[in-house]
């Protein structure tokens, strides 16, 4: 089984994009090789559904931030390695030895520049395998008696294999005679090709878990713990938007008893914020990913579904209203499945009038609290969670209060138990002029 979710809640969330403005994949987008970067970017569309693999990435990415280590080469150096080693390779020692020739005579006779450039390649290839050798080296000692150290060491043994003593024999033995070169290169495209292909793979797995680790370290994020799916909770304790500097930190349990939490608020009162960081935690703990939160445990979930920013749909003629409604009918099928969720909607049907509002609210809130999952639906309709208090012992009710400083609201984002009926859209209104500048 995979864990499932869809377009409209990675756009919600601004999970993906290389190049969106705050995304979640932007913000631990930095790894040096691109291979790391294709591979992390692999990660954040597939997280994953065992309880034993996220919290094994868990703890190889505590591991790396524990240890603090740096790749022993930079972009370009990489770069014209990875080129070299993976550009073609040869069928037999005569055919590399006609190819290194050819360079060399069109050195000499033309001034080309393709055998000083494969002297380079075969070069940088030694330097930065023999700098990579002595790395591994040090993660295996660093990784002893850690759930990294097999791994590692199927690493440092393909370094330390019969087929590579040749090679070191050559570091720091530069600029490299013709000789040389042409052994090397041979030595590179058909004697260990396989085995470079090999190193080059785990370079980028090693890439992103120096590249998490270090955001995580440097935001001092934590690592959530994956519990088996029958317990069935949620607990975060202080969870916060990893993109929003100085954000306020809140406690959240969803747990078996208590599963659907109702929240309340004013606008701006940062419902949708909170609901954001608590399905980011959710989505990135499910990858083993670090979590902006102080800790978190949780109860492996099926996948995660929301309806935040649901817009209408020109192209298709569908209204604001409409497009809402048929976002929670696709919601709706995805948990009739029986799958295990997490499912946020925020404002339900705000695209139509407040009494549809109001009892859609209410029907689709009752009839969620009946099946299998954990939620967050928010209102501006209070009079909606009254009505509900009173129909399921399965809701609980929360609310982000709004503090009037004279005619000026504030906000401080800490939640509170309850419902709140703070309504203070005419006094923004109000204090923005807008009516004096209509009818002036």
């Amino acid at each position: 089984m995979e864990f499932t979710t869809d377009k409209q809640t990675l756009d919600d969330l601004n999970i993906l994009g290389r190049y969106k403005a705050n995304s979640i994949f932007g913000l631990f987008n930095h790894t040096v090789t691109n291979g790391g970067s294709r591979l992390l970017e692999k990660m954040f569309n597939t997280p994953l559904c065992e309880i034993e693999s996220i919290n094994r990435r868990s703890a190889t990415f505590a591991l790396f931030e524990k240890i603090t280590v740096t790749l022993p080469f930079n972009k370009e150096e990489f770069e014209i390695v990875e080129n070299y080693t993976q550009n073609f390779g040869y069928s037999s020692r005569f055919e590399a030895l006609c190819n290194v020739a050819k360079l060399r005579c069109l050195h000499y006779l033309l001034n080309d520049k393709g055998y000083s450039k494969l002297r380079e390649e075969v070069e940088k290839t030694v330097m930065v395998f023999s700098r990579v050798k002595e790395f591994v080296n040090k993660i295996s000692e660093e990784s002893y008696n850690t759930v990294f150290h097999r791994k590692i060491s199927e690493i440092c043994n393909i370094f330390n294999d019969i087929s590579f003593e040749t090679v070191w024999g050559y570091v720091q033995n530069y600029p490299l005679s013709f000789y040389s070169v042409l052994k090397l290169d041979y030595i590179f495209r058909k004697l260990i090709k396989d085995k470079i292909s090999r190193i080059i793979k785990e370079i980028y797995d090693l890439d992103v878990y120096i590249t998490v680790s270090n955001v995580s370290r440097e935001k001092g994020f934590v690592y959530a713990t994956a519990v088996d799916r029958s317990d069935m909770y949620i607990d975060i304790q202080g969870v916060y938007h990893p993109c929003i500097p100085h954000a306020v930190a809140n406690d959240i349990y969803i747990g078996k008893q208590k599963h659907l939490l109702f929240l309340t608020g004013a606008n701006m009162a940062g419902k949708s914020t909170f609901m954001k960081s608590f399905a980011i935690s959710v989505y990135l703990g499910h990858m083993g990913f670090p979590i902006a939160a102080k800790g978190m445990t949780f109860s492996l979930h099926d996948g995660i579904y929301t309806s935040i920013n649901v817009s209408d749909d020109l192209t298709m003629g569908y209204s604001h209203f409409y497009a809402e409604v048929l976002r929670v009918k696709h919601v709706a099928q995805e948990i009739a499945t029986g799958k295990q969720l997490v499912v946020i909607f925020d404002e339900l049907f705000k695209g139509t009038n407040v009494k549809d509002a109001y009892d859609g609210t209410v029907a689709i809130v009752e009839a969620l609290s009946h099946r299998n999952g954990s939620y967050i639906i928010s209102t501006h309709i209070m009079e909606a969670g009254e009505v509900l208090r009173k129909s399921s012992k399965k809701m609980f009710f929360k609310y982000l209060p709004t503090i009037m400083n004279g005619h000026i609201p504030t906000y401080p984002y800490k939640l509170e138990d309850g419902i709140t009926d703070d309504h203070h859209g005419m006094i923004i209104i109000r204090n923005e002029k807008i009516l004096e500048t209509i009818n002036s």
